[in-house]
């Protein structure tokens, strides 16, 4: 007859457990997820505006923003235009960049551009990848706001495509290091 408190083990002799070393084994695990579940939401939430801001400072294209654009996000003067630092992707017809300003790095615009009807959204955004304001235009004509919803929505396409470019971007630069590692090592 077994007593409260044991269990039977593989080899088929009694095992006493103990109710405490239950628990703390329970506590360590339970400890263990909750330190990989921070982890997996750190990496899930990844400053991905910093990350591409430094890869737009370090080897992105020198271009300017359109003056429009610059006077309505209120950047630059009229006629002027904002220096950037710019990551360019094309799929198609749409053209996407992701701009950081030369004088002020805080400031961060992101330009989703349909190349054949020139009809273009420009997005303004914090250092943490918040939306500040987003404009439409097709070319010679005004920016215009666009509604809370469409800025809201389109914005969370842009951040999905460029977070998720970060994301290939990292692995790429990990797959390099890795490489480099195995070749020199």
């Amino acid at each position: 007859m077994m007593e409260y408190g044991s269990a039977v083990s593989i080899n088929g002799k009694p095992e006493v457990t103990d109710m405490r070393e239950r628990v703390r084994r329970i506590g360590l695990l339970t400890l263990a997820a909750g330190v990989l579940f921070a982890g997996a939401l750190q990496a899930a939430s990844t400053p991905w505006v910093q990350t591409l801001t430094q890869q737009a400072l370090d080897s992105g294209f020198l271009s300017r923003l359109p003056p429009n654009v610059s006077v309505v996000f209120g950047l630059a003067k009229a006629d002027e235009g904002t220096d950037v630092r710019q990551l360019l992707s094309k799929e198609g017809h749409q053209v996407r960049t992701f701009n950081v300003s030369v004088a002020n790095h805080a400031d961060v615009v992101i330009f989703n551009v349909d190349a054949q009807s020139g009809s273009t959204v420009a997005y303004l955004i914090t250092p943490e990848g918040q939306l500040r304001r987003a404009v439409a235009y097709k070319p010679g004509g005004q920016a215009k706001d666009l509604s809370g919803a469409d800025a809201k929505a389109g914005f969370a396409h842009e951040k999905k495509f460029w977070a998720a470019r970060c994301i290939r971007s990292a692995r790429a630069t990990v797959g390099t290091r890795t490489l480099r590692r195995v070749t020199s090592g």
